[in-house]
């Protein structure tokens, strides 16, 4: 850790620099604001020990400028006895504490450990909010297909309003990933993301957690619980599988949305709510609205900008991308050094239909990377809902055309295997070399 001294007595910066260096720290000392401003952008130290009382410049125009000009160090000021109130200024402004002179060694190093921790801690969420922004950046979201184009297209015109987003698509498509990425294109992307599964809890639970509840509201009411509405306060509340919400919390959930106040459960007091409200569903709601499962009135108001996702099975030009994006993550997540995917696995990636979609792929692929023995995805690493599906659709050939679809697969296999050496390939198959080569041109494997 680097520490810059900022004091015009000689005395203070020598015992300074040997005390700091002798703690382990990386010490530069100055005499006065102006050295004090060129030195900090140069050092760029991770805590300011600045007097206030300096010859020309003074600590606090030297600490405003510093800030100004994007030196983000704890600044601890340092000031006489009886001249605390410039010291309380100085907190105002953004310094982290102030020590009067003369002071304790041992008081100050644990006031300078205190700084720097809390930096450490600072710099983490700033590390963290980036990786955020990131990782939910359109950009970063694997899709070159219309599909998902238009849906990219979609969150960033949202993305600029407050109004109420419905994202729709099956299960596995992504759509927390499309809410999340809406979250941080937004203007409250600073703000809290909350999220709720409303399939995940029983019925009895959804109002207290949208809602929250009053001290003695019921049995086990012992405090004040504040609802995912509250917390959600200035940001996003994200609503999964809303269309599992029960009759009564959907009248309720109707009365939130319209009037933007909640009341806890066992209150009377209505809080108003500051929240940009996402649903998501993997159901039809217009079916469940023509049901009578839904209540029409909800539908409208949350339906007010649709996003539905499309299928895996319809994106197929993203599938040789999914698979790269999931093989580097999980060659960063485990000691694996996968290179990719061989054709003949890749064929039939394209060939399935993923009803499980962009989630059952990822499975698949973790999977695939626990079975593999060498570096390269094979066939036969792979379900075998997958290396059946040949036959599967194929069911209404003829049993000839079958047979002859699995035996194309299990050469095309051990070609890959072999590198498409001939013999090799023959003797693993425990057929003849001729044998195989008519096979390959038989079956246009050449």
């Amino acid at each position: 850790m680097k520490i810059l001294i900022v004091d015009d007595e000689k005395q203070i910066r020598t015992i300074l620099s040997r005390l700091l260096a002798d703690e382990g720290y990386t010490v530069e000392a100055v005499v006065s604001g102006e050295e004090g401003l060129k030195k900090g952008l140069d050092f760029q130290p991770d805590l300011v020990l600045m007097d206030l009382s300096l010859p020309g410049m003074d600590g606090i125009e030297t600490m405003e400028l510093l800030r100004a000009r994007g030196l983000e160090a704890q600044v601890i000021v340092m000031t006489a006895y009886g001249s605390v109130e410039s010291a309380v200024r100085a907190m105002k402004l953004g310094a982290y504490h102030y020590i009067e002179k003369p002071f304790d060694n041992d008081e100050l190093l644990n006031l300078i450990r205190r700084a720097l921790e809390q930096r450490s801690l600072e710099n983490q969420v700033e590390d963290l909010k980036e990786q955020l922004d990131q990782r939910y950046a359109l950009e970063n979201i694997v899709g070159v297909s219309d599909g998902m184009q238009a849906v990219f297209a979609r969150v960033v015109r949202a993305a600029r309003s407050e109004v109420t987003v419905l994202v729709e698509g099956e299960s596995g498509t992504g759509k927390e990933l499309i809410v999340r990425a809406l979250h941080h294109q937004s203007r409250r992307k600073e703000g809290p993301f909350v999220a709720l599964n409303c399939a995940a809890l029983p019925a009895h639970l959804i109002e207290n957690e949208l809602f929250g509840h009053e001290p003695g509201a019921f049995t086990d009411a012992r405090q004040r619980y504040l609802g995912k509405f509250e917390q959600a306060g200035g940001g996003t509340l994200f609503l999964d599988e809303i269309g599992e919400l029960p009759p009564e919390a959907q009248g309720k959930l109707l009365r939130v949305v319209q009037e933007r106040e909640v009341t806890r459960i066992g209150g009377s007091e209505s809080i108003p709510v500051d929240v940009r409200l996402v649903a998501a569903t993997n159901q039809e709601l217009e079916s469940l609205v023509q049901g009578g499962d839904f209540r029409q009135d909800l539908y409208y108001r949350l339906n007010v900008v649709a996003i539905r996702l499309p299928p895996l099975r319809q994106r197929q030009e993203d599938i040789p991308l999914l698979v790269d994006f999931f093989i580097d993550r999980i060659n960063r997540e485990t000691e694996n050094r996968l290179q990719g995917v061989a054709p003949r696995a890749l064929e039939l990636f394209r060939q399935y239909d993923w009803p499980g979609n962009v989630r059952e792929l990822e499975n698949v692929l973790q999977g695939a990377a626990v079975m593999c023995r060498e570096n390269l995805i094979q066939a036969q690493d792979l379900p075998l809902r997958l290396q059946n599906q040949v036959a599967v659709e194929a069911k209404d050939a003829t049993l000839a055309e079958i047979l002859s679809g699995v035996e194309r697969r299990i050469i095309a296999e051990a070609l890959d295997l072999e590198q498409h050496n001939r013999t090799r390939t023959a003797a693993r198959l425990n057929i003849t070399r001729k044998t195989l080569l008519a096979k390959i041109a038989a079956y246009g494997l050449d």
